[in-house]
């Protein structure tokens, strides 16, 4: 194998979606990889999304129809009389894609098999078969913040880190202690490349409004930010709108949020927006982005609307905790504003409606120096590039 620049690696995504957190900062390293020398192959389970981005920069992609390798959701009447044959199907689907994926690797001389998620099988398999490195890109907790069940088991998943050449790069600390990594030398914590690093933080007019930006899904926590907002607008005698951007794709979720907008009587100061291509935009416009992820893996959003100089309010758990105790320990003081229940939530809304936008000046610019400096694209790339060449000198 080649560890000079002409590492010729091979990508399996779980989506095409461009707006997912995990499609995206795949895109931004491809990028800079592909600027140090990287041969890149991508794997994707369709044609839509990115896959003509990837297409028009040159990247050779081959479509397999795969699936997570994990149980098949089980929430209706339907999905329990179908439990069998799906479960049956996709284990099959996916065992015929690693076998394809394979066949396919064969002959292109791949240094090592890049799998940009921990919940899809093919690329370990495959590399396995071809006796090359594998790399799990350890993005989720699995069960708590997405509801996914490993399947057999998660301790099933773990066990693949025990084999020959086997590695993991996980996004948090957190999530490396989760997966039982933290101690593997095979392991290593690697932060999202969010932004390009800058020189100076964006200085825009703020405006009358609250972000939320994200999937609407349970795993993002709009719900518990809605409850709050509510109890937000009963006590607070000047009321700031709250914007919402993002997809709208479970729609048992939404039918949810719009209950709560209906029986609470917010329709009057919520707005949905939908998906946006203007997010950086509305980041440096909003006078606070809320984040209220249950259990957000390294809360990429978060750390983009700090790159664009926005205040950010954040539920105290998981990824978007271990961000602000990356600051604080950067900065000596605290980056963003935490809550722990939705009480505090409230609490904090009130806070910044009363107080006038200076008051989180300093706070606006420890956050933006914080990601600046551990969270630029530059960053990641290289950190991502050194483990590469660590691993494929060990295989030699």
């Amino acid at each position: 194998m080649n560890e000079n620049n002409n590492m010729r690696i091979a990508y399996v995504l779980h989506s095409t979606d461009p707006l997912a957190g995990a499609t995206k900062a795949f895109l931004f390293l491809l990028k800079g990889l592909m600027a140090k020398g990287i041969i890149p192959f991508v794997i994707v389970p369709d044609k839509r999304g990115i896959y003509s981005t990837l297409e028009d920069m040159g990247v050779v992609v081959l479509v397999l129809n795969y699936r997570p390798e994990a149980w098949t959701y089980r929430q209706t009447a339907k999905d329990f009389l179908l439990f069998l044959p799906r479960m049956v199907a996709r284990l099959y689907v996916n065992w015929l894609s690693s076998i394809r994926l394979t066949a396919w690797l064969k002959d292109k001389n791949i240094s090592l098999v890049h799998t940009n998620v921990g919940v899809i099988s093919i690329g370990f398999r495959a590399a396995r078969r071809l006796n090359i490195p594998h790399i799990y890109h350890i993005r989720e907790y699995g069960d708590k913040d997405f509801n996914i069940r490993y399947f057999p088991n998660k301790h099933a998943f773990w066990y693949q880190f025990k084999a020959p050449k086997s590695y993991s790069i996980c996004i948090t600390r957190d999530i490396q202690a989760y997966h039982k990594q933290d101690g593997n030398q095979h392991s290593q914590v690697i932060y999202d490349g969010v932004m390009p690093a800058v020189a100076v933080c964006p200085h825009i007019d703020k405006e009358n409004y609250l972000l939320y930006a994200g999937r609407i899904e349970q795993a993002k926590g709009l719900d518990i930010l809605l409850e709050a907002y509510s109890d937000y607008v009963e006590k607070s005698s000047t009321i700031i709108p709250l914007w919402i951007a993002g997809s709208m794709n479970n729609s048992q979720y939404l039918d949810k949020i719009k209950s709560i907008v209906s029986n609470r009587k917010l329709s009057q100061h919520i707005t949905f927006l939908g998906e946006r291509n203007d997010l950086q935009s509305l980041m440096q416009r909003a006078k606070a982005i809320i984040i209220p992820s249950r259990f957000e893996g390294f809360g990429f959003c978060m750390a983009e609307a700090m790159f664009n100089g926005c205040l950010a309010i954040g539920n105290n758990t998981a990824g978007t905790r271990e961000q602000f105790d990356n600051g604080l320990q950067l900065e000596k003081k605290e980056i963003g504003i935490r809550y722990n229940t939705k009480e505090e939530l409230t609490q904090r809304l009130i806070d910044i409606t009363n107080s006038p936008a200076v008051h989180y000046k300093d706070m606006v610019a420890r956050a933006f120096h914080t990601v600046n400096s551990m969270y630029s694209r530059e960053k990641h790339t290289e950190n991502v590039y050194v483990f590469y060449k660590r691993i494929i000198k060990d295989s030699i």
